[in-house]
């Protein structure tokens, strides 16, 4: 049996200072490594979505996006917790260029984030925060 919680990003685990266009700009909640390394000890998944339509906007790249999961990670690793895969979407069903204009599937509130996750982790039972 595979459990996972899906946390989001911005607002949930680090503090919502509106796009991030630069690793500086991210800031981890003091409460989110220890949360989420409860999840690992528990053997829940630990399974991170979030919605990143900066990209579409052109505000920063898919590269950019990667660096500050790539910081997250570490801030993570740092506190011994982890997480185990991150997911995000990078579309906006009206602004930007094509392939990131677009009516996805992975945009939340829509499932195709957790539905992938279900399918790559075969997991039976989530909560979502």
């Amino acid at each position: 049996m595979n459990r996972a919680v899906f946390i989001d990003r911005d607002g949930t685990i680090s503090e919502e200072v509106g796009y991030i266009n630069h690793p500086a700009r991210f800031r981890l909640f003091s409460y989110a490594a220890e949360a989420i390394k409860l999840l690992n000890e528990s053997r829940w998944l630990a399974i991170h979505t979030t919605n990143q339509a900066g990209v579409a906007r052109g505000y920063f790249t898919d590269e950019m996006t990667g660096i500050v999961h790539q910081e997250l990670q570490r801030d993570l690793n740092g506190a011994g917790a982890r997480l185990d895969a991150i997911y995000y979407c990078a579309h906006h069903p009206s602004i930007g260029e094509p392939p990131y204009r677009q009516d996805c599937d992975c945009r939340k509130p829509k499932p195709g984030l957790i539905q992938r996750a279900v399918a790559d982790f075969e997991i039976d039972q989530i909560k979502v925060g």
